[in-house]
C-alpha cells in the first residue's frame, strides 16, 4: 500500500483506541459523536426497550448526541458522509448523506437529499450496502470486495467534483467482511494459510490503496487527510455462546425449540432453499449410511475454501424472534462483549446481577477451565455513570483476546472454536489504525489516540467550538502550529426513535448475517 505509507511517512501516525465494546455499531457512532457509549446509548446492533420489553435495531436517531453531521451543519459547513454505519435516517442538512450498515435499504426515502439517489446511486447498480452473492473462492470473495469499493469510489470522486464541501468522509466496510470471513487468507501464519490464497486476498489491500489514492488526490494538497478504524483485528480464538449458557442455566427462555447452530443450521437452510436437495435429502435418509454421505458431501461443498456461506447465509433466526423476553431473567447483546440485560426492577436487577457475574466467573473466569473472560463490569462502572441507568446494559462482560460471544442462543456447545475445518476467522480487536496528513501537520509524528478524540479534532480544525460534553480530546499536539480552540456549554438530550418495520429490520439483519455478525 504505497499510498497508505506515504501519508503516514509525511504525517502522523498511531494507534487508535476504540471503544467498548469495540464493534461497528458503537464505535462508528461514538466515532460520529466523540462520545463514548454511556453518551451515545448505541451498545450494540440492537438495543433493549425494558418497558415493552422487545428488542429492536439501532438507527441514527438512537445516537442521543449530536453528530458531527449536525454541529458542522449548524456552523455554515456543507457535509458529505458516505457508507457510514448507524446514519439511518440520515438527518436534514446541507450536503448529502448516504447511509451504510443498518439502513435497510438505498432509495429516494433514506438518502439525503433524495435528489442525491438518483443522480449518484441509482445509476450505479454495483452500489450496494451489502452484496449478498455467494462466492466459493477467495479470488471470488476478494473480486467482490474490490468492485464494491471502487463504486463506492467513483460515486465518492464524483460528488467531490460536484459538491462544494468542507468535510468529506467515505467509510470502506468491504475490509471488515474479508478479515472476519478469510482471515487465513490475510495472515500468512495462521491455521489453512496457503501462498496462493495470501497472494490472492493481498489484491483487495493493494485496490484499496489505489482508491486511498484518487480520493486524495482529488481532495487536494491542502486539505487535512484522516484514516480512521473503528477497531482492529486478529485471529479468533473462540465463540462465546453466552445466551446458549444463560438458556441452559434456565435464566433465559425462548419461544420455541432451540434453534439450530452451526453444520445443522446449514444443511436446513440449503434444503430450504433448494427443494430438490429438501427431497434428495429424504431418499437418502431412507438408505443405511444415506443421511451420513449426503451430510459429507453437502458439508465439503459448503466448505471450500473461501466459501462465505457457512459464515452468510446459514445462521438461524436471531434473538429478536427466538427469545421470550418478556420471562427470561438475562439475555446478551454484542459481540466483542457481552451486553448483558435483566429483567427486573433495579433492586432485583442488581442483586442477580451479582450472582450472575459470580457464576459466569466461576465458569469461564480466569481460574477457570476454560477461562474466556477476563473481567464483568456493571454498566454504570464500565461507562463512568453515578448510577444504573435503565439504558445501560446490568453487565458487561469482558473478553480475552480473540474471543467473541455468539449472540444467538442455540446449541449445546457453550464455546466454538474460531477455525472452521481448518481455516481460521478473524475477530476484531480493540487496538485500530489512525493516520493524519497535510500541511498543518507535523511530519513523521507518532500519535495515538482514541476514536472519540476525531470529531473534537475536525471541530476545532475548523473554527467551530467543541461541545463540552464530548468524551474526546483535541489532539493538538498533531498540529505544526497551535490551534485556537474554542469550547461551548451545549445541552444535549436524547431524540426520538425511529423504529424500523418488521420488513426493515429483517432486511438488515441479512445484511448483518451476511457480514457474519448474527
Amino acid at each position: 500500500m504505497p499510498r497508505l505509507a506515504a501519508l503516514v511517512q509525511g504525517g502522523g501516525s498511531g494507534d487508535l483506541r476504540s471503544v467498548m465494546p469495540f464493534e461497528t455499531s458503537p464505535a462508528w457512532s461514538s466515532f460520529q459523536t466523540g462520545c463514548l457509549p454511556g453518551k451515545t446509548r448505541v451498545f450494540a446492533f440492537h438495543t433493549y426497550d425494558r418497558a415493552n420489553r422487545t428488542v429492536r435495531l439501532n438507527s441514527f436517531s438512537d445516537i442521543a448526541v449530536p453528530s458531527i453531521w449536525e454541529l458542522a451543519d449548524k456552523a455554515g459547513k456543507t457535509v458529505v458522509s458516505l457508507n457510514m454505519p448507524v446514519s439511518s435516517p440520515p438527518p436534514r442538512l446541507r450536503g448529502v448523506i448516504v447511509p451504510g450498515l443498518l439502513c435497510p435499504k438505498l432509495s429516494c426515502e433514506t438518502v439525503q437529499p433524495p435528489e442525491a439517489y438518483n443522480r449518484y446511486i441509482k445509476p450505479r447498480r454495483g452500489y450496494l450496502i451489502v452484496n449478498h452473492d455467494w462466492q466459493d473462492t477467495v479470488g471470488q470473495f476478494v473480486d467482490q470486495a474490490i468492485a464494491t469499493e471502487r463504486v463506492r469510489c467513483d460515486v465518492a470522486l464524483d460528488m467531490m467534483q460536484d459538491i462544494d464541501w468542507d468535510i468529506f468522509c467515505v467509510q470502506v466496510q468491504s475490509s471488515d467482511a474479508l478479515q472476519h470471513k478469510i482471515w487465513w487468507a490475510i495472515d500468512p501464519i495462521s491455521a489453512g494459510a496457503s501462498a496462493e490464497e495470501h497472494t490472492d486476498a493481498m489484491r483487495f489491500y493493494r485496490s484499496c490503496d489505489e482508491n486511498i489514492g484518487r480520493l486524495v488526490d482529488a481532495a487536494g494538497p491542502e486539505t487535512l487527510k484522516l484514516l480512521v478504524s473503528d477497531h482492529g483485528f486478529c485471529a479468533k480464538k473462540a465463540d462465546v455462546g453466552v445466551n446458549t449458557w444463560l438458556r441452559q442455566k434456565g435464566y433465559l427462555q425462548l419461544v420455541g425449540r432451540p434453534p439450530a447452530v452451526g453444520f445443522a443450521a446449514a444443511k436446513n437452510r440449503l434444503k430450504d432453499n433448494h427443494p430438490v436437495l429438501k427431497s434428495m435429502a429424504k431418499t437418502y435418509g431412507s438408505l443405511r449410511g444415506g443421511v451420513s454421505g449426503g451430510c459429507k458431501r453437502i458439508r465439503e461443498k459448503m466448505q471450500k475454501p473461501g466459501s462465505t456461506r457457512m459464515y452468510a447465509d446459514t445462521l438461524t433466526a436471531h434473538i429478536r424472534t427466538v427469545v421470550d423476553f418478556e420471562t427470561s431473567r438475562a439475555f446478551c447483546l454484542g459481540g466483542m462483549a457481552g451486553m448483558i440485560y435483566i429483567n427486573g426492577d433495579r433492586c432485583e436487577r442488581a442483586l442477580f446481577g451479582q450472582q450472575l457475574a459470580g457464576e459466569l466467573l466461576e465458569a469461564f473466569g480466569p481460574q477457570a477451565k476454560d477461562p474466556v473472560i477476563t473481567g464483568i463490569r456493571a454498566g454504570r462502572e464500565v461507562y463512568s455513570l453515578e448510577e444504573q441507568q435503565d439504558y445501560l446494559p446490568d453487565l458487561v462482560v469482558e473478553f480475552a483476546a480473540g474471543y467473541e460471544s455468539r449472540i444467538h442462543p442455540g446449541g449445546e456447545e457453550v464455546i466454538m472454536p474460531g477455525a472452521f475445518k481448518g481455516k481460521q476467522q478473524g475477530t476484531h480487536s480493540r487496538s485500530g489504525i489512525f493516520v493524519a496528513h497535510g500541511p498543518a501537520i507535523r511530519p513523521a509524528g507518532k500519535f495515538d489516540a482514541e476514536i472519540v478524540d476525531i470529531v473534537p479534532t475536525i471541530l476545532a480544525y475548523l473554527d467551530i467550538p467543541v461541545p463540552r460534553y464530548m468524551d474526546g480530546q483535541v489532539m493538538e499536539s498533531l498540529f505544526s502550529e497551535p490551534l485556537h480552540v474554542l469550547f461551548k456549554d451545549v445541552s444535549y438530550g436524547a431524540s426520538s426513535a425511529t423504529e424500523y418495520s418488521d420488513d426493515e429490520q429483517r432486511q438488515v439483519e441479512k445484511h448483518l448475517s451476511d457480514l457474519g455478525y448474527l
